[in-house]
């Protein structure tokens, strides 16, 4: 894999289509001649790429040669850089010839070109001779147009030559000899993420919102992020010049068109800049290459050059076009935001411009541009009160906009403004869910649980800082918070009344809906039944989770992660890719934290920082595929994020067959006195648990655990926790009785596959230790197509070579040499001894151990190789020779 560094130490973001061409074409050029083209415009990175490229060019130990053109073209200029004195050994007439190129000449005298061609081969060929060459040159479309010609025969006639030709060149500037000689990758501007990745790495202190403008002007340009990602930064000159050699109409409507922003329609430019000419002026612009006009739209080419079309004039002509746009333009939204840059302080009316403007984007969709609108109305407003209001508005606006941190600040302006009970709740219910996103969960809960207590008019407000509390004691973990659930929710009462500024987040009809889940997190004991209807799919799909309803709860909340919304998508990500591997659906599960990964860069999100590389591993562990390490929890850690975290590590001890450590990690998930650290992920990982204690021997402490969550579940435990409760009990009674109730009911595999796979599996190897290998064999099949239908290769494996031989499906391949070969040195001792008729005692004599023992090994040697007999042994033994 190419390295996604260059060589001035840059990292590369996004560019692995890119990385990946660059190593197709090294690993061409050690055996033949290989060219490529980048193309792009000014900053989008392709001179970082050739530095990648060089650097890993090297690390193969190519020759470099670097070719990039002068300054100033000059005739064959190109090739004199690029040959250098790699000619000096060609015969001496070829040398003249092409030395000559760059001596002075006689009027119209021209070069033999087939000469020339032939002594650039030689010398190219000369250069690789001792090893493959690359041939970078950078800014080709400032090369001269002979040398681009020569080397393009060239090219066309090397065959053996190990010669890598990298060249990079500005779109609409494209070396025309070159064209349609070798190959061209166009790069394009990063993606959204890979942009937001870049920024943070550039150093950027710019705040969430400005944070978001930045990665919108940029439009996923390298050089743009880095320019307007550093308030310190000059416009690079070249943008500049752009601009200033437009003649003055052509000036006078680029800058109108750069601060209208995107979308404005070329006539309201018209009008605004009072143009007479402005068809000629657009004209001129376009040939310039500063814009397109597409369907009565003005794009501008570059990011930079929209900022440079403002950087060029005067505060006077910028002020004055602001006020000809804001007269001009019939959008609500875009004339409120030229008034507010018009008047800085305070004023009414510009407040209501801007409310109306907010308005307007939030009934758009648009919660960040309303966001912006509604902070910008708040430091408009004539009076405290009102810049409250709107500081609250936009902080929930923040927060559904996937902005956390943004949220977090506009909440904190509504307490520094107010003391109104109502506003305060509303900011403290947006705080709470952006805390929540930014992984502070605790913080979280000691915000809405402050502002239920501190009684707002509107019992709805009350009602969402309390259902936001039990949220964040859900994912805390912390057992204080799930105690105080009960007398917040006293606080909520039913009237229903609503006070004078408050902005409701749950309809009125969902309220019994958020009294079932704030009293299901409370206390799941004590409280059963279904959730009460209507629900949204947010809180219907929250209900089912806590219910272990896990394919319902997939469902439910994949609908709210596909709707969009980046606030709603943060609230269910958690729940919902813990159903989806519940429930037996990872590639869905697998594309949910594809596609978050790429959310949080955007964000950023801390808490899918969190929580994805957690999720990941622990899919990977259940599949057996190979993973990064990820590090435990410290001890005592109660969050959700923990718990997963915790577990994954587990359960990569697990599947490695490491069963003192898996039991060392699964028991960190309960503290010393057997107390889940998390009250709902603990429990739902006993059999896990009782299956590394039964190994190590550590039973009797898993059975104080489980006596202690069987007594938690209370009387009506979920059909889940029914399952894993009897599973765990089974592994550690070794009673058939208590596998018989974890499968009881056939429709657990259809909601729950893996864990109630698992269940077979376990009961499958229970008979078969009791020679009762018919009675086995249903259940080790049917373990193991479940387990092949998910992807679990390691218990699949498991239950294949816990099914004898001879009662395998007709059909499979018998047992594999291999597996002999994976045995231990020991164990393949036994197993050659056995296989030629040596009796228990007669191998025990040798190892100086009891027969007892030596039957023992034997049955662990039969297991692993899939074997019922010594006959099956000696095949397998006779195989691996």
């Amino acid at each position: 894999m190419l390295s996604v560094v260059n060589s001035g130490g840059t990292a590369l973001f996004g560019r692995a289509r890119e990385l990946a061409g660059v190593a197709a074409m090294l690993d061409a050029a050690a055996y033949g001649p290989a060219a490529l083209l980048f193309c792009g415009p000014a900053g989008v990175g392709k001179t970082a790429l050739l530095g990648a490229a060089t650097a890993e060019a090297r690390r193969r130990e190519y020759r470099i040669q670097h070719a990039t053109p002068a300054a100033v073209p000059q005739p064959f200029g190109l090739l004199r850089r690029l040959l250098g004195t790699g000619g000096a050994g060609l015969p001496g007439h070829l040398y003249r010839r092409l030395t000559g190129l760059w001596a002075p000449r006689s009027p119209g005298g021209t070069p033999d070109d087939a000469a020339v061609v032939t002594a650039l081969l030689l010398a190219l060929e000369g250069s690789s001779r001792g090893g493959p060459l690359l041939i970078v040159a950078d800014d080709a479309h400032r090369a001269d147009q002979e040398s681009l010609r020569l080397l393009g025969t060239a090219l066309h006639h090397t065959s053996t030559e190990r010669i890598a030709l990298l060249l990079a060149a500005r779109d609409g500037e494209l070396p025309g000899p070159l064209i349609n000689t070798i190959s061209r990758y166009d790069v394009g501007p990063l993606a959204e993420d890979a942009a937001a990745r870049l920024l943070d790495a550039c150093g950027s202190s710019a705040d969430a919102r400005t944070r978001g403008e930045i990665l919108r002007r940029a439009a996923g340009n390298p050089l743009a992020l880095r320019v307007l990602g550093d308030p310190g930064q000059r416009l690079p000159y070249e943008f500049l010049a752009q601009v200033r050699a437009l003649p003055a109409p052509a000036r006078r409507l680029l800058l109108h068109a750069a601060l209208a922003g995107d979308g404005e329609h070329l006539g309201t430019l018209h009008r605004a800049a009072g143009v007479a000419d402005w068809a000629a002026a657009c004209a001129e612009a376009e040939r310039a290459g500063l814009i397109v006009v597409r369907d009565g739209i003005v794009h501008f080419r570059h990011p930079l050059t929209r900022a440079a079309c403002v950087a060029a004039e005067t505060p006077a002509n910028v002020a004055r076009a602001h006020r000809e746009l804001a007269a001009a333009t019939d959008d609500v939204y875009r004339r409120a935001r030229h008034l507010a840059t018009l008047t800085p302080g305070r004023d009414a009316s510009v407040a209501a411009a801007l409310e109306a403007a907010a308005d307007d984007a939030l009934g758009r969709g648009d919660e960040l541009a309303g966001a912006t609108a509604l902070q910008s109305a708040a430091e408009h407003s004539s009076s405290d009160l009102d810049a409250a209001r709107h500081y609250a508005r936009a902080s929930l606006a923040a927060h559904r906009g996937g902005q956390p941190e943004w949220a977090i600040e506009l909440a904190a302006k509504v307490t520094a403004a107010t003391g109104d009970t109502d506003l305060t709740g509303v900011a403290a219910c947006s705080a709470g869910l952006a805390l929540v996103h930014a992984a502070r969960p605790g913080e979280a809960f000691e915000v809405t649980a402050r502002a239920a207590r501190s009684g707002p008019r509107d019992a709805q407000v009350t009602l969402n800082a309390v259902l936001i509390a039990a949220v964040a004691a859900l994912l805390s973990g912390v057992r204080a918070h799930r105690e105080q659930l009960p007398e917040l929710l006293s606080r909520a009462g039913n009237d229903g009344g609503r006070g004078k500024y408050a902005t409701s987040m749950i309809p009125l009809a969902q309220a019994e809906s958020v009294r079932w889940i704030v009293t299901m997190i409370s206390d799941p004991a004590t409280f059963a039944g279904d959730c009460p209807e209507p629900a949204g799919p947010l809180l219907a799909g929250t209900a089912a989770f806590l219910r272990d309803e896990s394919t319902r709860a997939a469902v439910r909340l994949g609908a709210v992660w596909n709707s969009g919304a980046p606030g709603a998508m943060f609230a269910c990500y958690p729940l919902m890719v813990l159903a989806l591997i519940d429930s037996g659906r990872w590639a869905e599960a697998d594309r949910v934290l594809d596609r978050a990964v790429r959310v949080a860069a955007v964000g950023p999100v801390p808490f899918l920082d969190d929580l994805v590389p957690a999720l990941r591993v622990t899919l990977q562990a259940l599949r057996d595929d190979s993973a990064t390490d990820l590090d435990a929890p410290s001890p005592g850690a109660t969050t959700l994020a923990d718990s997963v975290r915790q577990r994954a590590v587990a359960l990569r001890a697990l599947t490695a067959g490491d069963y003192p450590r898996a039991y060392r990690e699964f028991r960190r998930l309960f503290d010393e006195d057997g107390e889940p650290r998390h009250y709902f992920f603990g429990p739902r990982s006993l059999p896990q648990l009782a299956l590394a204690a039964a190994h190590t021997g550590h039973a009797q402490e898993a059975a104080r655990i489980l006596a202690r969550a069987r007594r938690a579940a209370g009387a009506e435990p979920t059909a889940r926790m029914v399952m894993l409760l009897a599973h765990a009990a089974a592994l550690l009674d070794d009673t058939e009785e208590s596998f018989r109730e974890a499968l009881a009911d056939p429709e657990r595999a259809l909601h729950w596959p893996l864990e109630y796979a698992e269940a077979q599996l376990n009961l499958g190897m229970w008979l078969c230790r009791r020679k009762r290998a018919l009675d086995a064999r249903p259940y080790l099949l049917a373990a193991r197509d479940t387990f092949l239908r998910l992807g679990a290769g390691a218990h699949a494996d498991q239950a294949r070579r816990a099914l004898p031989v001879a009662l395998r499906p007709a059909g499979e391949p018998a047992p594999e040499a291999d597996g002999f070969r994976r045995l231990t040195a020991q164990k393949q001792m036994i197993a050659r001894m056995a296989a030629a008729g040596m009796s228990n005692r007669e191998i025990a004599d040798r190892f100086f151990l009891s027969p007892r023992t030596v039957g023992s090994h034997l049955y662990r040697i039969y297991a692993e190789l899939g074997v019922g007999s010594r006959h099956q042994l000696r095949v397998i033994v006779d195989a691996a020779r």
